[in-house]
């Protein structure tokens, strides 16, 4: 019970456990490495392909580098960073892109970012087959919003697609090219972020601050 009675006046007194401070610590440098992942997505999904050989061009374009960013920072479980990334990926995008299609994008990978974000909260385990489902929603999110939006509304210039099976192949084209970057993009990512670092900062704490018997 005494022990009960000194971390409330701990607090009062201002002092911060060191279990806070590393979590804010971990957040803020997980922030910040978000930010920088972002501006190389956009930078290599905007810029890049126009400098390179149409061939080459071609097939990069069907990868959105912003979209795996964004569901990669959906599925550590945090709704309010997820969503947040999310918007910060389509004003980047609108940014890169010279303005074609302004709001479009940002849509698409907010909805990316929440369905990924499901997916985490129902599914606990994290393994290659759990990623894949959350990229495969996200891929599909992501191409028929752009379609939608840029073919009957904004009239903007883009593939034919004549009829269904014009569109069902671009699905498919963005989702394998998806996958296939999702696999080599995640193990850098995971080195980036530390991967299991946060979660083992929060387990000492909730530890350090379970009461006594």
């Amino acid at each position: 019970s005494g022990w009960r009675h000194r971390q409330p006046l701990a607090y009062a007194r201002g002092a911060v456990p060191d279990g806070i401070r590393a979590l804010e610590k971990v957040s803020r440098g997980s922030t910040l490495k978000i930010a920088a992942c972002l501006l190389v997505a956009a930078y290599l999904q905007t810029t890049l392909v126009q400098q390179v050989p149409i061939s080459v061009g071609r097939g990069l374009g069907h990868i959105s580098w912003l979209l795996l960013v964004v569901v990669y920072v959906a599925l550590q479980r945090d709704p309010a960073k997820a969503l947040m990334t999310g918007v910060a990926a389509g004003i980047m995008h609108d940014a890169f892109s010279m303005g074609r299609g302004i709001g479009v994008n940002g849509l698409a990978l907010v909805l990316a970012a929440y369905v990924a974000d499901r997916i985490a909260a129902v599914i606990m385990v994290d393994n290659l087959i759990f990623r894949f489902l959350a990229v495969s929603a996200g891929s599909v999110i992501n191409t028929l919003i752009r379609l939608f939006f840029y073919g009957l509304l904004l009239q903007l210039e883009l593939p034919a697609m004549a009829n269904g099976r014009e569109i069902a192949a671009a699905i498919v084209f963005d989702l394998f090219a998806n996958l296939f970057a999702s696999v080599l993009l995640y193990i850098a990512l995971d080195r980036v972020f530390n991967k299991g670092e946060g979660q083992k900062v929060r387990r000492l704490e909730a530890r350090r601050l379970r009461p006594r018997l």
